[in-house]
């Protein structure tokens, strides 16, 4: 059998969380227990999540974290699991019908992470994954055995503990893949759908370089990671080069932004992925900095 965890914070909004929780309701018969993991110290959050009658919702109420650290809170919410395979929901998460049942099916292939990706719309619910390969833990399910094995979640990677995970595993010679399928996400945040939403993206990136580079001096950088970088690296490096040494250098923006282009298939998205993706590359130094400071 299986159980479901979930993290619930201060921050969370009470239709999202209710969203997610009926979804996995719906689906109770793939876990024995439901575990909502509660540090948001919220009285509304908390009613929201007792007024469930369902005898295999678990309610553990714990003290809020002063800083947020992802990695920190998934070990101190692993320690109320008891089950080998574990579903790793987040609370602005809807699953799709038989999204547990499929994520487990996987699993139980040898299988020690799954996840399916999300999609930000229900149009977006129908669309194969294809090449897609961007693992998470907001719908995810993973074996609890393996997790034992390798000591948990690594504490320094606060806020990128999924990737963390997936590239250990992977360098471990375990197997991981995504479920086909998506989940709703409900928080649009991380979609770049907009202006708004693209500029929020890259102020955050601009310290998420610190987990990039922890990674690859950890030795669990993923080749594509490397390509990423130097794709937007390639945007100051050719401007540095053609504005200040040798003007027709300048003609290399064409297939780079030609590259762009095709790979994002619209200029509107081109662009919405650019202003994060710049952010993160001019924000590298001070990300390879802070990761030897902590070695």
């Amino acid at each position: 059998m299986a159980e479901v965890l979930m993290p619930v914070g201060p921050r969370d909004r009470i239709d999202w969380l209710k969203a997610s929780i009926e979804s996995l309701l719906r689906q109770s018969d793939f876990y024995s227990r439901f575990i909502i993991y509660d540090n948001s110290e919220r009285e509304d959050i908390g009613k929201v999540i007792d007024s469930y009658t369902s005898n295999k919702l678990v309610h553990i109420k714990d003290k809020r974290m002063k800083r947020v650290n992802m990695a920190i809170l998934r070990n101190r919410m692993l320690q109320y699991a008891t089950e080998r395979y574990l579903f790793m929901i987040d609370s602005d998460v809807v699953i799709p019908e038989n999204g547990l049942q499929k994520m487990l099916h996987t699993l139980t292939q040898g299988v020690v992470m799954t996840w399916m990706h999300y999609a930000y719309s229900f149009e977006e619910l129908q669309k194969p994954s294809g090449a897609e390969e961007n693992p998470n833990l907001g719908c995810s399910a993973v074996d609890f055995e393996i997790l034992k094995k390798i000591g948990l979640f690594d504490e320094k990677y606060e806020r990128d503990e999924d990737v963390w995970l997936y590239a250990k595993l992977r360098k471990l010679g375990y197997r991981v893949m995504k479920t086909e399928g998506r989940c709703l996400h409900l928080n649009k945040v991380h979609a770049r759908q907009d202006l708004r939403s693209s500029l929020e993206e890259a102020k955050r990136n601009f310290w998420r370089s610190k987990y990039d580079m922890m990674l690859l001096l950890d030795g669990l950088a993923d080749p594509t990671f490397l390509t990423s970088y130097a794709y937007f690296w390639s945007y100051y490096v050719t401007g540095v080069i053609g504005g200040l040494v040798f003007k027709p250098f300048l003609f290399l923006y064409i297939p780079i932004i030609g590259f762009g282009l095709w790979y994002y298939k619209r200029p509107k998205r081109y662009i919405l992925n650019l202003i994060p993706g710049l952010a993160l590359a001019i924000s590298s130094p001070y990300g390879l900095f802070y990761a030897l400071r902590r070695r």
